[in-house]
């Protein structure tokens, strides 16, 4: 009796336990920000994020060797793009073709070890949303070829580079030891107001192996926190107290550049 009780408490513990075990040691990536909070004020030029991170359950030889890969990405809020095609017509430019695109992140910087077309497979990079290449943005209009959409996504990218608002730093992630890391992403001044996320991707041998993410607040801050406020609550009022500036600016302009 007592050997068959052993054996039914046992047998389901000799089962698990070797899954409960390999899920402890599986390698994972945990990060922390140097801010949670950005700051936006009127002299306001841009800053940098350090994120800091370790690999933990790594194995040891290959943590020493540098064989796993990491991406470290802080994208901003998405929103909705439009991109327009400018037509040339009778010697005047005007708008053409257009087409909108929405889960579009308003801002995403990313460092990586190396190129992420040689860290994981295409596929793997487009599930994860992993590099500008992989994003995921959703065209709404239905009217226009495969061919005309990629063209018009490969523009909106492009102009959110020339804006300053999507950067990538490959190389851009330095390993203190072999499990502590640092990465330094750069917040532009021409910064969204939202929440942003920051996400960092393990790799080994080109698999996903984990993932975390943090968030980063960026917000208003002082006199143009309390308009940006006051705008978006208590629209009205906004609008009389602009007008009433308008004119008193207008009258004061008016005494002093009065002619006699």
């Amino acid at each position: 009796m007592t050997r068959l009780f052993l054996t039914l408490v046992l047998t389901p513990i000799l089962f698990v336990l070797p899954t409960l075990v390999a899920a402890q040691t599986k390698p994972s990536v945990q990060i922390g920000l140097s801010n949670e909070t950005v700051g936006i004020t009127s002299s306001f030029d841009g800053t940098e994020i350090v994120v800091f991170g370790s690999i933990e359950n790594g194995e040891k030889e290959r943590l020493k060797n540098g064989k796993y890969d990491l991406v470290i990405s802080l994208e901003g809020p998405n929103d909705i793009s439009t991109v327009r095609r400018k037509e040339n017509k009778f010697g005047i430019w005007v708008n053409g073709l257009s087409e909108q695109f929405s889960d579009v992140p308003s801002s995403y910087t990313m460092a990586a070890t190396r190129p992420v077309k040689e860290i994981s497979s295409a596929e793997n990079l487009k599930i994860l949303e992993v590099g500008l290449d992989h994003l995921n943005l959703v065209p709404l209009g239905n009217d226009l070829s495969a061919e005309q959409v990629k063209l018009f996504r490969d523009s909106l990218v492009r102009l959110k580079i020339n804006k300053g608002l999507y950067l990538v730093d490959i190389g851009g992630i330095e390993f203190l030891t072999p499990t502590l890391f640092k990465a330094t992403l750069a917040v532009p001044a021409n910064v969204p107001i939202g929440r942003h996320l920051a996400h960092a991707y393990l790799f080994d041998e080109g698999k996903f192996v984990a993932s975390q993410f943090t968030e980063l607040e960026v917000r208003k801050k002082g006199f143009e926190q309390q308009a940006y406020e006051l705008a978006h609550n208590h629209g009205l009022i906004y609008g009389i107290l602009a007008v009433l500036i308008a004119m008193a600016t207008g009258w004061l302009a008016s005494v002093i550049f009065k002619k006699d």
